[in-house]
């Protein structure tokens, strides 16, 4: 028995290299990040939601209005200066320090 095409499928885009992702399409970014992407985080502001996933070797932000949660922008990127205002939204406290 071996694998499924569709697993295989799958599991390359898994490895997709950032700048092959932000040549995609919406609608296609979207379905990947939808069947392959880890949910980090969701955060709402007065007008704008943003949701942060990590997808292989880097991150994406998908920037939505609310209202009608019409997608804004998708953006992609692998530095952590750029994780930096999600690390200080975590909260840690409860962690127990041993």
């Amino acid at each position: 028995m071996g694998i499924s095409f569709e697993s295989y499928i799958l599991g390359q885009f898994e490895y997709m290299m950032m700048k092959n992702f932000r040549k995609l399409s919406l609608d296609v970014q979207l379905d990947l990040l939808d069947v392959c992407g880890i949910l980090l985080m969701e955060c709402k502001g007065l007008r704008v939601g943003m949701t942060l996933f990590s997808f292989g070797n880097f991150y994406v932000e998908v920037f939505s209005e609310l209202e009608n949660e019409r997608i804004i922008m998708i953006n992609a990127f692998d530095d952590i200066e750029s994780l930096e205002p999600y690390l200080q939204q975590i909260d840690i406290s409860e962690l127990a320090v041993f």
